[in-house]
């Protein structure tokens, strides 16, 4: 089942909605001129600024709410960069105790925060964008980015990212956008040069689009479910104005407010002349909604009044432009990051909206999907024209070469991250930030493999530091888990009950597998064939940090860990999963450096079922009824060659390993030993 939200926009009369108000609410009408965020731009490759968090009145037409707020705004300033600048941000919390303090993994801490600069490849050690530091009321850090020298250039976003209050202060309006920018010479072609910065800003259209506003979504990721899940002050709720005709503001807004602002702005109207390119640079700042982006005609329907090509994805250019054609769409799953090459030939009015499509449910899963206008369009000039935009793109950062080509024995490492039900990875709540769950050595292409043992829930993965190349959508032979309020239960495809479980695990667990448990089976069939239905998936050889996994689907990626050791922070980012523990810790390592790392939970490495399922460096040999015989221990780069796999880094690969014939087979076959 697609959750679904439709969002109507109520045009009122300017008198009308001159008289709403806190106790007379009505329906927001949207439609101001466009307003481009600030900006805070380097200069002599320098950025220095201060984000002060502080409660702040937050106005959106008649309704003004206290939000946690930078500088007093909804939303931080557009921070503009270029690769190799030092920034500096000095982050003050003038919020003040109380706050509700409870153990790790549940609503908390609403008045500590700190800094999360996602997509950028960088350090996680201190003082960057290291998630673990903890700024409670009073308190000020400085961090200090140094941008890499090959950062690739485009669009990303910051945000806090306090494990516990993450929802609460993203959804609050606790984000802004990231740009690095192109380089101003031959590297950048120059119809790239020619709508982007440093000397063609007026041409770029930035567009964060947050879920401020959304009081009337169902489930955990109200607005109002999160203030109470998490014990806001009174005085900052809704809850205590009366209305004139009954009942009170925070009940009215549950009912029927659930908007995602642009900019801060509902639904404003940019102007732009017809034939003009621009590039537009989108981000979905949120923990929950997925958007999935076109340009429709005033009765939101497909145009081919304006043309539409895609440049990137999470920052990273594709290898050419993609036209998403009349009725196309960007499908932007939350933290998601895309730009689009734009040109309206034909004057006339047209909408930016988020439009899911039912056909697209077996490629996503059970997700929360958003329905409604996000920008207008008001195309002037008096005659169609003939703009096209050309395709070529810049080159990827040689760390964001293409690994796909690599053979086995250029891989170096191979690990599996398991999403399953009640906020879990890896079959394990978060505890800590140095509970490492696999460890991988500098400067060595990994395999990794994205399984969801949950039945009927997508989830959206995300990597800090490294972004990964999507290779393949595999068969899923995995376990199917079952969970209930108590604990949950790892099943084979046939309904029998795993031997490998986990940690917590409760023989006396009743419950059986669902009617509809293998509904989603198929993704790798459906993602080779392509067309109608599959625009949840990702497309081969692009590269992410964060990827919609859906129930029962096993995807193969690879990465470079390039030049930065310590933490990689993994988590799902539906933040309220990622605030009750969906959240793990990996470590890259100098060469070298002991790979002992905490990979089990209970008798099971992630995605295990049968007790001789292997794992990647842990083969178990059977006998024919099942019982292991000997089980055999592969230490990772126990035979290594150094080798140059293009560009100019030199990375560490494996010889062959004697685990991946029996690797490929446990994921193409079935759980049986």
């Amino acid at each position: 089942m697609m959750l679904v939200v439709f969002v109507v926009a109520v045009l009122v009369t300017e008198g009308m909605s001159q008289s709403c108000s806190h106790t007379s609410p009505c329906a927001f009408t949207g439609g101001d001129p466009f307003v481009a965020p600030p900006e805070q731009v380097s200069v002599s490759g320098v950025l220095n600024y201060e984000l002060t968090v502080d409660i702040a009145d937050i106005t959106i037409e008649w309704l003004t709410t206290k939000r946690r707020a930078w500088n007093g705004q909804l939303g931080g300033p557009v921070l503009r960069m270029r690769k190799g600048d030092q920034v500096n941000i000095n982050l003050v919390n003038n919020l003040m105790l109380p706050h509700k303090l409870l153990d790790v993994n549940d609503q908390r801490l609403p008045n500590s925060t700190n800094l999360h600069t996602h997509g950028l490849h960088i350090s996680s050690q201190e003082p960057q964008d290291n998630v673990f530091v903890h700024l409670e009321p009073g308190e000020t850090y400085m961090y200090r980015y140094q941008i890499d020298a090959e950062n690739e250039p485009g669009t990303l976003w910051y945000h806090p990212h306090l494990h516990g209050s993450t929802l609460f202060q993203v959804h609050g309006g606790m984000a802004g956008m990231i740009v690095v920018e192109d380089p101003a010479d031959s590297t950048t072609p120059a119809h790239i040069q020619a709508v982007s910065c440093p000397n063609n800003c007026d041409k770029e259209v930035r567009l964060l689009f947050q879920p401020v506003l959304q009081y009337s979504q169902r489930g955990p990721r109200a607005f109002a479910t999160i203030q109470d899940d998490i014990q806001d002050n009174a005085l900052f709720r809704h809850n205590s104005e009366i209305l004139d005709a009954g009942g009170n503001l925070e009940d009215w807004l549950t009912a029927n407010v659930n908007h995602f602002t642009t900019n801060g702005q509902l639904w404003p109207v940019l102007t732009i002349p017809a034939g003009e390119v621009r590039r537009f640079r989108m981000v979905n700042a949120g923990g929950g909604a997925f958007l999935e982006l076109h340009i429709a005609d005033n009765s939101d329907q497909p145009t081919t009044g304006c043309t539409v090509k895609q440049i990137s994805l999470d920052g990273v250019y594709f290898d050419s432009a993609v036209e998403l054609g009349a009725g196309g769409r960007t499908f932007l799953v939350p933290s998601g990051k895309a730009d689009w090459l734009v040109v309206c030939n034909t004057p006339g009015t047209y909408h930016l909206r988020s439009t899911p499509d039912n056909a697209d449910e077996m490629s996503t899963g059970n997700i929360e999907h958003y329905n409604a206008r996000l920008l207008t369009l008001t195309v002037t000039g008096s005659t169609t024209t003939t703009t096209t935009i050309a395709d070529n793109l810049p080159a990827k950062a040689t760390f964001n070469r293409d690994f796909s080509t690599l053979s086995d024995d250029e891989v170096f490492g191979r690990f599996v991250i398991e999403a399953s039900p009640g906020t879990r990875l890896n079959r394990e709540r978060f505890s800590s930030n140095t509970d490492y769950r696999f460890k991988m050595e500098a400067e060595t292409v990994q395999e990794l493999y994205f399984v969801n043992s949950d039945s009927q829930d997508g989830h959206p993965i995300h990597i800090h530091i490294n972004h990964f190349q999507i290779i393949s959508y595999n068969p899923y032979t995995g376990p199917i888990a079952v969970n209930n309020r108590q604990s949950y239960v790892f099943f084979n495809q046939a309904g029998d009950r795993c031997f490998r479980q986990h940690s917590t695990y409760d023989e006396n667990f009743t419950g059986n597998l669902p009617n509809n448990a293998l509904q989603f089976l198929g993704h790798d069939t459906r993602w080779a064939a392509g067309g109608t239905g599959t625009r949840g998936y990702a497309t081969a050889k692009q590269f992410h940090d964060v990827l919609l996994v859906p129930p029962l689907a096993n995807i193969t990626a690879r990465f470079l860990t390039h030049t930065y050791t310590g933490e990689v922070v993994v988590h799902c980012h539906l933040l309220n999963h990622e605030d009750s523990g969906m959240m793990m810790t990996l470590e890259i390592v100098a060469q070298g450096a002991d790979l002992t790392a905490n990979t089990t939970s209970g008798n099971a490495y992630p995605g295990q079922c049968a007790e001789c399922d292997p794992f990647p460096f842990n083969t178990a040999v059977c006998d024919a009824d099942g019982s292991t015989l000997t089980t055999t221990t592969t230490v990772a780069g126990t035979s290594t060659t150094a080798t140059t796999t293009g560009g100019s880094d030199t990375i560490k690969t494996t010889g062959a390993l004697m685990f991946f014939a029996v690797l490929l087979s446990w994921f193409s076959h079935s759980h049986v030993c």
